[in-house]
């Protein structure tokens, strides 16, 4: 299936940091050996979605927590198959620069984060510090897609910012790799945080019949007309359309020959989930422009 790269301007997911778990079980719970750690994560987002605003940068030498479990905070269903784009906005730091980070999806729920499970790092990402000393912030986006061996159901993601383990002060290198637990070097630090995300079935149905059924005009500005090429095809129960983040934005009972008003919408990609007799028997994707 192709990747789907989110825009999505209709739905803000803004959470206000709140008092979060400090423990992550039954996953590892990094904490770093010094207290010298501070918040260097400005925001992530999936798509133009900003999934947790994390405050304002903390100050080097302060003893504040090394990790945060936002188990209040649930990410968007991602869908097996599709492809989401992912952005972590970083700070400046002015101080030691920890020049690493990386971002972990538990895809088969074993309570374990795997290195075959990073889905973001500097060594796949760029290939550059995030950022030097001071430098201009760059935001580092990759189009992630949610492999068809995932186990659908909620898991963990984890995103992490960190120094090198080994030696915190080492020169840059772009194929190293942080690791998802706890640092044993002294001087090491960093930040890192763990979000619960819905891993969902695939939205696009490959035994469905796109010769029966179909959907015009694709794109759509106004109204969308579902279509049977056959005389006998089964009475259509409703529509159910959902958007790249799998929310359900509209239903409706419809007929063939008449058509669902997607005026309203915003623009962007969106799934028809055609039901008969209230069972679904097939999605079709279509663009609102």
């Amino acid at each position: 299936m192709n990747k789907i790269i989110l825009s999505i301007t209709a739905f803000l997911f803004s959470f206000i940091l709140k008092a979060q778990l400090t423990s992550a079980a039954p996953y590892c719970t990094p904490v770093y050996p010094s207290p010298s750690t501070y918040n260097m994560l400005q925001d992530f987002k999936i798509g133009g979605v900003v999934i947790q605003n994390f405050g304002s940068m903390g100050a080097y030498g302060n003893a504040t927590t090394t990790f945060k479990y936002y188990n209040t905070n649930t990410l968007p269903t991602l869908a097996i198959g599709t492809g989401y784009s992912f952005t972590v906005d970083f700070f400046n730091v002015n101080d030691i620069e920890p020049i690493y980070f990386a971002v972990w999806i538990d895809f088969n729920n074993n309570n374990a984060f795997e290195t075959s499970e990073i889905v973001m790092q500097n060594s796949n990402t760029t290939n550059v510090a995030l950022p030097t000393m001071g430098g201009a912030v760059t935001p580092v986006t990759k189009t992630i897609t949610i492999p068809t061996t995932a186990t659908t159901g909620v898991t963990r993601m984890r995103i992490m910012r960190a120094s090198n383990d080994s030696n915190p002060y080492s020169a840059y290198s772009s194929t190293y790799s942080l690791t998802s637990c706890s640092s044993t070097n002294l001087n090491a630090f960093g930040c890192m945080y763990d979000f619960n995300v819905t891993i969902g079935p695939s939205l696009a149905n490959p035994n469905f019949d796109k010769e029966i059924y179909n959907v015009y005009p694709n794109p759509v500005t106004n109204n969308l007309f579902i279509n049977s090429t056959i005389s006998n095809a089964a009475t259509i129960s409703n529509v159910q359309i959902y958007n790249q983040l799998g929310q359900e934005v509209m239903v409706s009972d419809v007929k063939f020959g008449n058509s669902i008003n997607v005026s309203e919408l915003s623009n962007g990609t969106y799934f028809a989930k055609i039901n008969i007799e209230n069972e679904v028997i097939g999605t079709i994707k279509f663009i609102k422009n």
